[in-house]
């Protein structure tokens, strides 16, 4: 079964982030390929739900799974959805991207 998707604000500010660093950096074609790597990731998530693995120290549900050079934090137990909560580049130290948030 396919469930909807769902960007955050969060997710949503981080999409941003990712496109401007790209676009300033490589160009508009370069940051359209990456973000629509980190989109197809997320439309596979949406038909996969549980492939990605357990991420609970950032909240109850809460699991992540790469695309490309980036981390895509989702959570799962919605009934028929999935909510995309954060894009981090995976080298990044993930526990500082996050903070001290919490998605509970």
């Amino acid at each position: 079964m396919t469930l909807r998707y769902v960007l955050t604000a969060t997710a949503r500010r981080d999409l941003q982030r990712i496109s401007d660093y790209w676009t300033a950096d490589a160009g508009e074609e370069a940051a359209l390929r990456v973000l629509t790597g980190i989109l197809d990731t997320v439309i596979t998530l949406s038909l996969m739900p549980m492939v990605g693995v357990a991420a609970e120290q950032y909240g109850a549900n809460v699991r992540k799974f790469p695309a490309g050079s980036y981390m895509v934090y989702y959570r799962t137990g919605r009934p028929r959805r999935i909510d995309i909560l954060h894009v981090f580049h995976a080298a990044r130290q993930q526990d500082k991207a996050w903070g001290n948030r919490r998605t509970d």
